[in-house]
């Protein structure tokens, strides 16, 4: 029997670092990012109604904000991180 282990796109990583590049170097950041990393790595069921699409993700991106928040990133540095995360939760999304 084999064990299905849920995992984000290797590229994932690599992304990530470049995104959260643009913030300050802090513990507090560096935690949020890999909480944040791991909810992604967590995907919805192939099962899903197809109304769910491009969900799977939505729980994750809140739970970062207040993370980051109460390291002191302020909201014009969540705007522009927020569209990066759009892109590469879309991206794994489509499966790249």
């Amino acid at each position: 029997m084999t064990e299905e282990i849920v995992a984000t796109p290797g590229w994932t990583d690599d992304r990530l670092d470049s995104v959260f590049a643009a913030l300050p170097a802090s513990s507090a950041i560096d935690a949020a990012r890999n909480a944040y990393e791991a909810c992604l790595s967590v995907s919805k069921s192939p099962a899903a109604p197809s109304d769910l699409l491009g969900s799977e993700f939505a729980h994750c991106r809140p739970a970062l904000h207040q993370a980051l928040r109460a390291a002191g990133v302020d909201e014009q540095g969540l705007s522009r991180l927020n569209l990066a995360l759009e892109a590469v939760e879309a991206e794994i999304a489509a499966g790249s």
